[in-house]
């Protein structure tokens, strides 16, 4: 391994994270790929792209690039189709991600024989959720677990969007994806360092030493960030323009009817969590609802999930980092930017991409408890150190 990809949230990061950093910290660089305002469930991320890439540099990563808005908030098979893109452009050689079964020619097999055709939508609409993922992997006389999808999805994208990549998989250690006890040993998970922080919890002696002032720091800088202060917005626009069937069509994740259950729901709903309640069904997962609600917020459409990350933003670096930019600056196929002018010059779908980051800068200053503005989001400077 030379130069190492990990396509991550870090929300927050915690101690299975610095677990992956140091399985690949002999590799020259490590390159972080990392979701910025909105994570795959279509949530608000705890923190700003910003401060969480920070942990991730004082945890050992080299570089922190951010996944743009709306891949970064797409479901399984998008969010890995774009990292492997973005990652295989960039000029990395080796894709690490965490694994229940850590069975790397199992998960290969599974990869070449997931399928295409009339189970994309479905897929590529319920991988986070274990009743449609169910369905989906019966197909391939499987039973596989949540990350393990996850990976799945990153060898099925690097067979189509970056064969040169090699696989460096590792076990998972600590808490099950979606557990939901905070344990006071081994690694807690996401969820459960989430679900104690909405309880008012101190979540910062659960998360690695070395990260702990960075995540202090923000924390009182920003509050926390949360997607229940969308929900107004969303109930405004479902009933203002709910019956203007014109104004949602090819936005992602709304096609199947998704959109009038949508519009239904907002008619008894009071808040962000009892309209997801109100839509949901068997047939549509919480994930998808989710992320739809986003994207009808944002406008996101399905060509634009279609299309390919065009650059990436710089989020944080150390020496090491900063030498891998200036070393690939001739060779890779993806410029990373700095700063919001790095993009005019990039192209029509260069444009695109930045104002859907602009939106999402927009809602995700609402979801701030902080005072956070999108300008300050969109001119935050890089964490070098």
């Amino acid at each position: 391994m030379k130069h190492v990809g990990i396509i991550c949230e870090f929300n927050p990061f915690h101690g299975g994270h610095q677990h992956l950093l140091r399985a690949v910290r002999g590799a020259d660089t490590v390159v972080c790929l990392m979701s910025g305002n909105f994570t795959q469930r279509g949530e608000a991320a705890l923190l700003p792209p910003t401060a969480r890439a920070a942990m991730a540099v004082e945890a050992a990563a080299d570089l922190v690039l951010e996944l743009p808005f709306p891949f970064a908030s797409a479901s399984a098979r998008y969010f890995a189709t774009a990292g492997v893109r973005a990652l295989g452009a960039l000029g990395i050689d080796t894709l690490a991600f965490g694994s229940e079964s850590a069975d790397l020619a199992a998960l290969q097999k599974l990869a070449d024989a997931a399928p295409d055709g009339a189970y994309r939508d479905k897929m590529a609409n319920g991988a986070q959720n274990m009743g449609d993922a169910a369905a989906y992997f019966a197909a391939l006389g499987a039973e596989i677990s949540s990350n393990d999808i996850l990976g799945v999805e990153y060898l099925r994208a690097i067979k189509k969007e970056a064969p040169h990549l090699a696989s460096f998989v590792l076990h998972r250690e600590g808490a099950q994806y979606r557990e939901t006890v905070l344990e006071n040993g081994g690694y807690p998970s996401a969820t459960a360092l989430r679900l104690a922080l909405a309880q008012g919890i101190d979540i910062t002696p659960q998360l690695p030493r070395v990260v702990q002032e960075v995540f202090s720091a923000a924390r009182a800088m920003y509050g926390v960030a949360k997607t229940a202060a969308l929900g107004a917005p969303m109930l405004a626009l479902l009933r203002a323009y709910g019956v203007k069937k014109e104004l949602f069509e090819g936005i992602a994740e709304c096609s199947g009817g998704l959109w009038q259950r949508l519009v239904k729901a907002a008619q008894v709903a009071s808040d962000y969590e009892s309209l997801c309640q109100a839509a949901a069904t068997k047939r549509y997962t919480d994930g998808r609802i989710r992320r739809a609600l986003l994207y009808m917020l944002s406008g996101v459409r399905q060509s634009d999930l279609d299309a390919h990350p065009v650059y990436l933003r710089l989020l944080a670096a150390n020496a090491r980092g900063r030498e891998f930019l200036n070393e690939t600056a001739r060779r890779r196929i993806i410029p990373v930017v700095t700063k919001q002018a790095d993009i005019a010059g990039l192209g029509g779908s260069a444009a695109r991409q930045r104002e859907l980051a602009q939106v999402s800068d927009g809602l995700y200053a609402l979801c701030c408890e902080g005072n956070l503005s999108p300008h300050a989001l969109q001119t935050a400077k890089p964490y070098l150190i």
